[in-house]
């Protein structure tokens, strides 16, 4: 009974964590060129509180524990800036910045990420 609950475990922690990266790093393959010009959906803005958000959290989070993990290897080299904006600061916009239902980057559309 326990060795299933690891492998229970274990399976959601690894769904987590493949999960939150791509929600975060790769809005822009789910993302629809129409929804550029139109309002996201009830649908979308469901999925979007309730799935993408919780998940971009936990890439969140992921991504600080990375960056302060880096941090012995980055600061020599001087890149401690671009690992802080790939492992902090994109999540931090995906999570919070973005307009709820809206799977684009802020990056592509900085006007919807005012």
């Amino acid at each position: 009974m326990m060795y299933a609950w690891k492998s229970l475990l274990a399976g959601a922690l690894a769904l987590m964590l493949s999960a939150g990266p791509v929600m975060a790093y790769n809005t822009t393959m789910i993302a629809d060129p129409e929804q550029l010009s139109r309002d996201p959906t009830p649908g979308e803005m469901f999925v979007d509180a309730t799935v993408a958000r919780p998940l971009s959290l936990v890439a969140l989070g992921l991504g600080a524990v990375a960056f302060v993990i880096s941090l012995p290897f980055t600061l020599p080299s001087h890149s401690a800036d671009q690992a802080a904006k790939a492992l902090v600061g994109a999540p931090t916009k995906h999570t919070f910045k973005r307009p709820l239902g809206r799977f684009i980057s802020c990056d592509e559309q900085p006007d919807f990420c005012k």
